[in-house]
């Protein structure tokens, strides 16, 4: 809980326990959270980029229907 003396000029100063960073876990777990968070940053790329590349493809094979042109080979592979 945060004291008016926290809010204000900050919290008080770590005691010695409190500052040995061989013992402290924090900095562990503040690599794991990184470590997840780029994994899941990576596979929200990655599987966005698809996506986005499948979307492209259809509404080319939409506009080209569209248009009266000859349909190319995915979109015959889709049914359009």
């Amino acid at each position: 809980m945060y004291t008016r003396r926290d809010l204000l000029i900050g919290p008080a100063p770590q005691t010695e326990e409190d500052g040995d960073l061989l013992s402290s876990e924090s900095g562990a777990a503040a690599i794991e959270f990184g470590l997840i968070a780029s994994l899941i940053a990576i596979v929200l790329t990655a599987s966005l980029t698809r996506l986005g590349k499948r979307q492209r493809r259809n509404y080319n094979c939409v506009k080209r229907a569209m248009r009266g042109k000859d349909a190319n080979r995915f979109c015959k592979k889709r049914g359009a």
